[in-house]
């Protein structure tokens, strides 16, 4: 019996410690953000690396890409520092890079996880709409400290190069995870 209640604990307790004691962050995804019940961890890392590092030009001019992409690097970097891997190293790099590309998009380094997925889910949606006035409103502070700034960064966005690698590690973790093709 008394095994049976160890088990139940070891759960909980392998959370917390999945980041080797760091916080972990933990989500929830706003609806739509996905089609279908694809795996947000391999959805988001697949739609991160597509959009920042294959075709980082095609988010020039066009904010509401640019709001996606970090939507989806931002998923990818909790749901990968979450202790689903069992390599940690990419969830790591993920978590170092997010500053940069937060700054790149003038987006406080501060601000929590949650906070910027639906700042940004918000934005996206706004952007694809045309609505300027609610895109600018989803940067409200805490998110960013001048949403105009944030806008604009958007409409010229250029990836930081300490982006790159993190979604290069990850995909290559998501592929020795899956093993052969399917």
């Amino acid at each position: 019996m008394i095994g049976r209640r160890a088990l139940l604990l070891v759960g909980p307790f392998a959370a917390l410690t999945a980041c080797e004691g760091e916080r972990v962050e933990s989500i929830i995804i706003p609806p739509g953000v996905f089609q279908g019940a694809a795996d947000p961890l391999f959805q988001s890392a697949q739609n991160a690396f597509h959009l920042l590092v294959a075709r980082p030009h095609a988010l020039i001019d066009q904010p509401a890409n640019a709001a996606y992409a970090l939507l989806m690097y931002e998923i990818a970097t909790v749901e990968a520092s979450s202790g689903r891997l069992a390599d940690r190293w990419p969830g790591r790099l993920l978590r170092e890079a997010r500053p940069n590309l937060r700054a790149a998009a003038a987006i406080a380094s501060e601000a929590t996880a949650q906070a910027v997925v639906d700042a940004l889910w918000a934005a996206t949606q706004a952007l694809r709409r045309g609505d300027e006035g609610a895109a600018r409103a989803a940067f409200a502070p805490p998110v960013s400290l001048d949403p105009s700034v944030t806008r604009e960064r958007l409409q010229r966005f250029e990836v930081p190069r300490q982006v790159v690698r993190p979604l290069r590690e990850l995909r290559l973790a998501l592929e020795r995870e899956a093993g052969s093709p399917r």
